[in-house]
């Protein structure tokens, strides 16, 4: 093999490994931008805050499909990772072994967040329906005590008698 073809498959194994990194790079930023919404969806959750909840909820949808495009891009690099890893230089697996700890303890924190959230927002709507039915029935006594009764003949009766 000559010397400029080593250096071209170099240089092609080096912009591949370049172009992992970049990627890996803006994964964290997209789950550090997800960790973000997730704390304040939380906030709003507690607050019953309806509307921008919604705009939170958009916004993580957004940034979910942004996700998703970068995994699909690494989806080559992570079907061989410790291969494709082995490649890169001392400083470039440092630092791609903590972008992929802090992703991960990212998506691990927004996972719980989001599942204490729904916990929540199912115990509201629990409750929101037990109001629903006690104002129901208490309308229906309602409407019940409210209704005109025609009076009893016995009643009718017992009037004259005494007169």
């Amino acid at each position: 093999m000559s010397n400029s073809s080593a250096v071209l498959m170099e240089n092609s194994a080096t912009s591949r490994h370049d172009e992992a990194m970049s990627l890996l790079r803006e994964q964290d930023s997209l789950y550090a931008r997800l960790e973000g919404l997730a704390t304040r969806q939380r906030l709003l959750v507690h607050r019953a805050e309806t509307h921008p909840l919604l705009q939170v909820l958009a916004e993580r949808q957004r940034l979910s499909a942004e996700l998703m495009q970068i995994t699909s891009r690494l989806e080559p690099v992570r079907s061989r990772w410790s291969s494709f890893r082995e490649g890169f230089r001392l400083d470039q697996r440092e630092e791609a072994d903590q972008l992929l700890s802090k992703t991960g303890e990212r998506l691990r924190r927004v996972l719980e967040g989001d599942e204490q959230d729904a916990r929540l927002l199912m115990i509201r709507r629990k409750a929101v329906a037990q109001e629903l039915h006690a104002s129901h029935t208490s309308g229906e006594a309602l409407r019940a005590y409210q209704s005109p009764v025609e009076p009893s003949a016995r009643l009718d009766g017992w009037d004259e008698e005494r007169a």
